[in-house]
């Protein structure tokens, strides 16, 4: 799959904010918050970012997670995540790496999971800055904001005391998974805080975040299942008991129609591995399936 055309079906509307920075984007009305944004990072060395941004996350010298909002989208914010190259080494590394860059690559995986009918949020514009030696100073990607809903991690939290409700909510997430597993995505880290849900008895569905890794396989995999499963439920905070996680993991196998005795002894063994196993590298992780 040729993820730059991908990228150009869905962004059309090309912007040259200046020589040094260029946008794709999903029509001329994000000109206003592709602006904001390069202001936004330029402000961002002098600690004051512009007043209609407001940072959300911030790994100095990474990356930064920004949401925006415009005089012209009086009910909408956006979000935009910004990937930093400080170094030349970091700059021309990435320029090598040509389709596994991190804002390309995670817009042009959200745009696949879509097309695949995963609940994600929307690509609004991908764009770069460049430096004097004209190699990428940093990539961004601008997404809907899902402002609206809370992470899983944070209604765990806030719900800590009651062992019943942890447990509502973690199976609130089971769509996601089953979903990822017919999608035939192998999302590499899968946290707590990347699944998004509405409020108890809403109608809105769970949304999954991050796909800068994420990997599209031929066919569904239940190994690969076992091992995000695996990996999200050791991400939960550590107050979740053995018999919500693992009840969730029953229900999850219910949900895939894994009802052979033989075959749920044996992924669920997967989990118990991938549960305890020490951290594995990305490339490790990629190679699961």
């Amino acid at each position: 799959m040729n993820k730059s055309k991908l990228i150009k079906d869905v962004l059309k509307f090309r912007y040259r904010h200046s020589k040094r920075a260029i946008f794709l984007l999903k029509n001329e009305n994000i000109v206003p918050i592709a602006q904001s944004v390069l202001s936004a990072i330029d402000e961002c060395n002098e600690s004051v970012p512009p007043d209609n941004v407001v940072t959300l996350k911030q790994s100095p010298g990474k990356r930064i997670i920004f949401r925006i909002n415009s005089s012209q989208f009086a009910q909408e914010s956006f979000v935009a995540k910004v990937f930093l190259l400080c170094r030349f080494k970091h700059r021309l590394k990435y320029h090598r790496m040509k389709y596994h860059r991190y804002a390309f690559n995670e817009a042009a995986n959200l745009t696949i999971a879509a097309e695949q009918g995963l609940n994600v949020p929307k690509v609004y514009g991908y764009g770069c800055t460049y430096g004097f030696s004209r190699l990428i100073k940093t990539s961004i990607v601008i997404l809907e904001d899902l402002a609206r809903l809370t992470s899983v991690d944070e209604l765990l939290r806030f719900n800590k005391a009651d062992e019943e409700k942890c447990a509502k909510i973690l199976n609130r997430t089971i769509p996601v998974f089953v979903n990822l597993y017919k999608a035939r995505c192998h999302i590499v880290y899968i946290l707590p805080d990347a699944i998004m849900l509405g409020s108890e008895g809403s109608n809105q569905d769970a949304f999954v975040l991050d796909f800068e890794y994420a990997k599209f396989h031929n066919k569904p995999s239940l190994e690969i299942l076992m091992y995000e499963a695996a990996y999200f439920a050791r991400s939960c905070p550590d107050f979740l008991t053995e018999r919500i996680i693992y009840d969730w993991v029953a229900k999850l196998l219910d949900a895939v129609e894994i009802g052979d005795n033989t075959n749920r002894r044996k992924l669920i063994e997967r989990f118990n591995y991938y549960f305890v196993i020490p951290h594995l590298s990305q490339k490790e992780t990629v190679e699961i399936c």
